[in-house]
């Protein structure tokens, strides 16, 4: 169960990993292009290196691309099927955005299929396609933010946004330079160049970096449970793993906040485990615990187990919890995502006395 559950943590991490570096390869991709289109040149850079590196920068970006989805649909861990990877909207984990991401790889494998058989197709056909590339790449940054869980952290919204600039940039850069373009159609280039990043930020703002977007972008309820087969009784000896909910209050007058974990066992242990922490508030997230309580049972006894928490290390929660017959230790070992999701394991065992 432990070596299934690393497992599935190890492939989302690929995931994301995978997913942040096609978006960062897609958005070189995209301002090489708008240089090569330019036919900008220096003594050290010839204009042949710019088409070289474009080329060879966009199929990198398909390579990731591959990584990510292949690792997305064997992930256990959401429903994502391989027709939900490439037919847009056709899935029930977070629809329109996945189906975004469906759009943009869509477009991204037309861009690189047509430019390997240009001499074929001709260069009409050839650019007429290749213009997706202004689609394509607006398309994978909505679908990275709507999508991926890591839109909060400070290091991927710089990410994100560094990526925006980049290409507003090179636009403006374009739009600056290009001669004989008309006056009208480059007024209109400048101001849908600052209008895009200007409603992105703004849904930015309101959507993805709010609390329970998760749930608002789609996110099934029950779509991190592992089904079990053959559930059985709850009892005080046991492993599982766990899903759920945390939160985390605002400061009080006093400056103490509580966490409150919440969190149902799958596989073949059917139970429910709450977790509150009390205590000063920490300028980096979290508490310094002066009281606690914790409830562990079956769903339809919750409080079979009640205690508290006796020890915090890390993404570990050690309890001590006491039944009407029994006394038992529970430990969980957690992660939580930037939206509240929790996963994690939990083991129990009866508490031993010396």
């Amino acid at each position: 169960m432990l070596a299934a559950a690393a497992n599935s943590k190890a492939l989302w991490y690929l995931t994301r990993a995978t997913g942040m570096v096609s978006l960062l390869l897609l958005t070189a991709s995209v301002v090489l292009g708008i240089i090569g289109i330019q036919r900008w040149k220096s003594r050290r850079w010839p204009r042949f290196l710019t088409g070289g590196l474009h080329k060879n920068v966009s199929l990198l970006a398909v390579s990731f691309l591959a990584v990510h989805i292949v690792t997305a649909v064997s992930d256990s861990f959401v429903t994502i099927r391989w027709v939900n990877a490439f037919v847009p909207f056709t899935g029930t984990y977070r629809p329109v955005w996945l189906g975004l991401g469906a759009v943009a790889s869509d477009l991204l494998i037309a861009l690189v299929i047509t430019s390997i058989a240009r001499e074929r197709i001709g260069y009409r056909v050839w650019r007429a396609v290749h213009w997706a590339a202004y689609a394509c790449w607006p398309v994978a940054l909505v679908h990275g933010l709507g999508t991926g869980t890591d839109a909060r952290q400070p290091w991927a919204l710089a990410m994100f946004l560094g990526s925006l600039a980049v290409v507003c940039g090179a636009t403006w850069w374009r739009l600056s330079t290009t001669d004989g373009l008309p006056v009208g159609r480059r007024a209109a280039g400048v101001a849908a160049s600052v209008a895009v990043p200007l409603v992105a930020l703004t849904w930015l703002v309101g959507g993805p970096l709010q609390p329970g977007w998760a749930a608002r972008a789609g996110t099934p309820a029950a779509s991190a449970s592992v089904v079990a087969t053959q559930p059985r009784a709850f009892s005080a000896t046991f492993a599982a793993p766990l899903t759920g909910t945390a939160a985390e209050t605002q400061p009080d007058t006093n400056g103490n906040a509580t966490i409150t974990l919440a969190a149902r066992l799958t596989g073949q242990v059917n139970g429910v485990l709450a977790v509150t922490i009390t205590g000063p508030a920490l300028s980096t997230g979290g508490v310094t615990m002066t009281s606690s309580h914790a409830s562990l049972g079956p769903s339809n006894q919750p409080n079979l187990f009640t205690g508290e928490v006796t020890a915090l290390s890390g993404n570990r929660i050690t309890m001590g919890l006491r039944g009407t017959a029994s006394t038992i230790t529970a430990t969980a070992d957690l992660t939580v995502d930037a939206f509240g999701n929790l996963t994690g394991t939990l083991q129990s065992s009866p508490t031993t006395t010396t």
